[in-house]
């Protein structure tokens, strides 16, 4: 007899409302302490450009020589600035589609709002500090209003976060990093399906999103989990099916459904709106 839980597919994706906790929380552990850190915000000035998508492209080729500039060292008003430090960024979306980012250097130096405004000429630049709770939470999103912009679900990829050499912490000498998984997880199934799929064919952001809208997560009662793929999105699946669940007194709420006969699995995976 099989039994378990259904549950909506929620990936390890910035692009994915649920599935950027995960990634954050991947991220957590291995991230540096920032208190006091300068931290850097770099907008764009719309006016200069003919859309969102050649801006954030031109912008991001800019803040790549801002930093080589920085290393080289600039003088600035009788003085030299020169910044080496170790640095990450991380890219937000407005919601109109537009784009800004943000820098964390580990370093207590300063560097005068002046001269960031010169090396980037492009927009308003802001310097502050930082602390390690407002850094996990500027991780926690990516587009103000939750909407991603069009013009990035049409690109087949795009880092929203990145760091220098040096930024993330050291690994613990007694870690066993290299040590295989004795216990299969969700996420090493999302793995698999991910490599498998994305391998065969280049999917866009937005394709991507689609596909994992048509995935849920079966998890029986020994902790296997199997991967179904269904013929609507799920949450439209749930929907249409929600009522004779909770008659059924099968549906767990946040969207698991209780799964005790095999059938009701083929129907899951048959079901057409």
């Amino acid at each position: 007899m099989i039994s378990g839980t259904v549950s909506p597919y929620i990936p390890k994706s910035w692009f994915h409302p649920l599935g950027i906790f995960k990634v954050v929380a991947a991220l957590l552990p291995r991230l540096p302490d920032v208190s006091g850190c300068l931290f850097l915000t770099f907008t764009v000035n719309q006016l200069y450009f003919g859309g969102p998508e050649s801006a954030f492209d031109y912008s991001r080729a800019r803040l790549r020589k801002l930093f080589y500039a920085l290393r080289k060292g600039v003088e600035w008003e009788g003085k030299r600035y020169r910044m080496d430090a170790p640095y990450c960024v991380k890219v937000e979306f407005h919601k109109n589609g537009w784009a800004h980012f943000h820098v964390v250097f580990l370093t207590k130096r300063h560097l005068p709002g002046a001269l960031l405004n010169q090396l980037w000429g492009l927009g308003r630049t802001n310097v502050k500090r930082i602390n390690n709770k407002d850094f996990q939470y500027l991780l926690k999103y990516v587009c103000k209003g939750g909407q991603i912009p069009e013009w990035v679900l049409n690109r087949k990829s795009m880092r929203i976060f990145q760091s220098s050499r040096g930024f993330y912490k050291d690994t613990p000498a007694d870690a066993k990093a290299d040590e295989p998984a004795t216990e299969e997880t969700a996420d090493d199934l999302e793995a698999e399906e991910q490599d498998a799929e994305e391998s065969k064919e280049r999917l866009t952001i937005g394709e991507r999103i689609d596909r994992w809208s048509h995935r849920a997560l079966f998890q029986d009662d020994h902790k296997h989990y199997r991967l179904l793929r269904l013929q609507v999105p799920y949450w439209e699946l749930l929907g249409s099916l929600v009522l004779k669940l909770v008659q059924a007194g099968r549906y767990l709420g946040r969207g698991m459904i209780e799964i005790n006969k095999p059938f009701q699995l083929e129907t899951l995976e048959s079901y057409t709106s």
